[in-house]
């Protein structure tokens, strides 16, 4: 019979098992569980970082394209655009500000649909090499 001040929960943590009838399983695994926990969040901030890096490297391969793979005509391009840009009135640069980042967003939206398959098939695939050790 458990003590009074001794929970279910305190059991697990001090012992490894617990003193309750009630729980005849081995203890919860909390360190596995931190452990599962932080190799997700690892994987997820690095695939949602490196999404977004290829998002924003999307417009250089594209202006080096139509340039025709010349940094010349790749500059003169984006000068090309940064005079648009100035000369343009306060409404114009607001739509096309508003247009980069809906660019954006959608670029980086695309590259993650594009990459989540092989995120999550990497994740199952860890998953099931941890439950084989």
């Amino acid at each position: 019979m458990p003590d009074k001040s001794d929970t279910l929960f305190d059991s697990y943590l001090a012992l490894g098992t617990s003193k309750d009838r009630r729980c005849k399983d081995a203890p919860f695994p909390l360190k596995q569980f931190f452990q599962t926990t932080c190799h997700i969040m690892l994987e997820a901030s690095l695939f949602a970082i490196s999404s977004v890096l290829i998002a924003l490297g999307l417009p250089l391969f594209f202006f080096l394209a139509i340039s025709g793979w010349d940094l010349l005509g790749l500059f003169t391009h984006l000068d090309n655009m940064s005079s648009r840009y100035l000369e343009a009135d306060g409404a114009r640069r607001l739509v096309f500000s508003h247009d980069l980042k809906f660019m954006f967003a959608a670029a980086a939206a695309l590259v993650t649909a594009i990459r989540m398959p092989q995120f999550l098939s990497n994740l199952m695939q860890a998953h099931s090499r941890e439950k084989a050790k």
